[in-house]
């Protein structure tokens, strides 16, 4: 087999030299690993295959690592400058609030009125033909949405012992901390072992 490519200290992303024997190496080491015949017959073969795509996965790691340095300065960047706007937009929207309260009161009122207005109609037997009127039931006007109003379905839980199974999720992550605690029977969930294998060097 080839010699196996070692990684360059000097790699890096955040200058074009480093970045560019970054590049060369990892070209390099996929160039190797293609010349490698992908057979596994016998306990050596099978540790030098591991090997290769263990030094594989640290190339992938020193690319991560690289890029990394480069993104946390970002993310914290970022985080200050979320934390500047916040500061800045905070008085506007406190402002604001008292106001959308008072809007949100409002359109709950005459959201209630036109509830009750519905209810009534849906209730009341009609006694003329289509389209007439008489003083016993005259026709009302619904009272309008308020304006920026839009309605939309939604829910909330009263009962959790009345939903459909369906509708739960299975907590896959409690299945597996039992599973690593050492449990070993689930109703309704098949425990097993699978082979999965480690590639270290």
């Amino acid at each position: 087999m080839d010699t196996e490519t070692k990684p360059n200290t000097d790699l890096s992303l955040t200058d074009s030299n480093g970045r560019e024997l970054l590049q060369s190496s990892l070209s390099d080491y996929v160039a190797f690993l293609r010349r490698q015949p992908a057979v596994c017959g016998t306990p050596e073969q099978q540790e030098t295959l591991i090997k290769h795509v263990a030094q594989g996965h640290e190339l992938i790691k020193l690319v991560a690592a690289e890029r990394l340095k480069i993104t946390r300065q970002l993310d914290k960047q970022k985080h200050d400058w979320m934390e500047i706007e916040k500061e800045m937009t905070a008085p506007i929207l406190a402002a604001m609030q008292p106001l959308k309260d008072a809007v949100e009161h409002y359109n709950r009122e005459v959201l209630r009125v036109r509830e009750h207005q519905q209810a009534q109609a849906a209730n009341q037997t009609p006694i003329t033909h289509s389209g007439e009127t008489t003083w016993l039931m005259p026709d009302v006007a619904l009272v309008a949405k308020p304006k920026g109003v839009q309605m939309k379905w939604t829910y909330n839980i009263v009962d959790p012992n009345q939903v459909p199974n369906g509708y739960w999720i299975i907590d896959e992550g409690a299945i597996k901390a039992d599973i690593a605690n050492g449990v070993r029977d689930i109703p309704g969930v098949r425990i097993y072992e699978e082979a999965v294998t480690t590639f270290r060097k």
